[in-house]
């Protein structure tokens, strides 16, 4: 198409291609212009799909245990308005500290999980998730608040993803 283009001497767009995963081959062709967007955030479904990328994941996901609904059950705060809800029920969130938790239901506001250390916690304790799938849990937010060095630096960021128009 670039060629035909080229040979009709019309304007040659500006080709964007390379997704997260391929963006080290597309990086290396001039007249693409590369567009890996996960990379600024990475989740955890690309860190566990792709491990050999050097990249960190740098978006967690704040969640509470807002009841402890039986016995080594734990509800969460974390329901499909807080993190995407595609894929399996158990690749959904990364939760530091409840790495072997089995997920057993999601709903709009919650989630509840079993875990054999659920009598460790209590209600309003504290867990950062990473998510599976970090594009759509980002669109979910106002805002992404700034932590650097394990510290909150009350900088706050707009995410511009969440305002989309479709004008026809």
């Amino acid at each position: 198409v670039l060629e035909r283009l080229a040979e009709a001497r019309r304007v040659m767009p500006n080709v964007v291609g390379g997704g997260s995963p391929t963006f080290g081959f597309h990086a290396r062709l001039r007249e693409w212009q590369c567009s890996p967007g996960t990379t600024l955030f990475w989740d955890y479904g690309y860190r566990s799909a792709y491990p050999e990328l050097p990249f960190r994941n740098a978006a967690v996901v704040l969640t509470r245990v807002i009841s402890k609904p039986g016995t080594n059950r734990l509800c969460l705060d974390l329901g499909h308005k807080a993190i995407a809800s595609e894929g399996p029920l158990n690749d959904r969130i990364h939760l530091i500290g409840l790495e072997r938790a089995h997920f057993i239901g999601h709903s709009e506001e919650h989630l509840v999980l079993e875990s054999e250390n659920a009598d460790q916690f209590r209600v309003g304790d504290h867990f950062l998730g990473i998510p599976y799938h970090i594009c759509p849990t980002v669109a979910l937010y106002k805002e992404a608040i700034l932590v650097r060095r394990g510290e909150v630096t009350g900088e706050r960021w707009e995410v511009t993803a969440r305002n989309r128009t479709l004008t026809v």
